[in-house]
């Protein structure tokens, strides 16, 4: 019980690194653009899970490297679109959008899958997508179509690392997985972006690297932690805290408030996917990605 107690306090504590960090990248847009921080994102936490990754001998993945390439474009795809949403919707509706993902791996898991998926699942799945519809306000006429189209991105290429963390995560430990894949997602960005770094000064540094090692790096090791010490379930419901921490950092931070019907929104999806991480982790888990 103790060893469970410890796991879900190392979620919780990464589900706020993650939400901090969010709100760090969306202040730090004025300066450095989403495809940019994507690319430092990538290099810093490659480079730090890579060391811990050598360290415990686990660099070796033998005929599983396409695979870990091919998970390595999805992150850099899945950061990139989060990185729009949250700087043309506002961190809280992004990062609330983004984290419907589990609907869409609950469907894939019936359609595609053929397996059984709870009847409470299906009705939180209904709720989760209500409250998104309350937290992206989908009933005004003005509502950014570019940056939600960005967040639905970053649900759907979330959902894709799900259901590439299980084919990987049972064929090699989960450290492995995501560190080849920020070491590919890091390649990628070094090739379609071009890094530029005279231009930046010490403050925008320092944002940048606190985004790839207290706010991927750092989380994602706790995360992988917490699954030695609790069941996947309990860790993803406990990990719906982002979108509610995300929030309320934006709320205090870069003073975006949100409406009445948003902060109901964004209750009714946390509370939905919570719901949905109860009734379907049968899957063999992976850390949430960004935010």
């Amino acid at each position: 019980m103790q060893e469970r107690t410890t796991g879900l306090w190392m979620t919780l504590a990464a589900a706020v690194l993650f939400a901090v960090s969010a709100v760090v990248a969306a202040d730090v847009f004025e300066h450095v653009s989403p495809a940019r921080v994507a690319q430092f994102r990538s290099v810093f936490a490659a480079i730090v899970l890579g060391a811990v990754a050598a360290r415990r001998r686990l660099l070796g993945v033998g005929k599983d490297l396409w695979w870990t390439a091919l998970m390595g474009a999805n992150l850099a795809a899945v950061t990139v679109t989060f990185y729009w949403a949250i700087d043309r919707l506002g961190v809280g509706p992004g990062t609330t959008i983004q984290f419907t993902a589990p609907v869409l791996v609950m469907v894939w898991m019936r359609v595609v899958e053929k397996r059984h998926v709870p009847p409470l699942a299906w009705l939180a799945a209904v709720a989760a997508v209500l409250g998104t519809g309350l937290m992206a306000r989908a009933w005004e006429a003005d509502v950014d179509g570019v940056g939600l189209a960005a967040a639905v991105g970053a649900a759907l290429t979330f959902g894709t690392y799900l259901v590439l963390g299980e084919r990987l995560g049972s064929r090699l430990p989960s450290l492995t997985t995501v560190t080849y894949g920020f070491a590919f997602s890091a390649l990628f960005w070094l090739l379609a972006v071009p890094p530029q770094v005279g231009d930046l000064g010490g403050g925008e540094w320092a944002r940048l690297a606190f985004i790839g090692v207290a706010g991927t790096a750092i989380p994602f090791l706790l995360e992988l932690s917490a699954l030695r010490r609790a069941d996947p379930g309990s860790v993803g419901v406990v990990a719906t805290a982002e979108p509610v921490v995300s929030a309320a950092c934006a709320w205090v931070f870069l003073g975006q408030a949100l409406t009445p019907a948003q902060v109901v929104g964004g209750a009714l999806t946390a509370v939905a996917v919570a719901a949905i991480h109860l009734t379907t982790a049968r899957r063999r888990a992976l850390p949430l990605p960004p935010a």
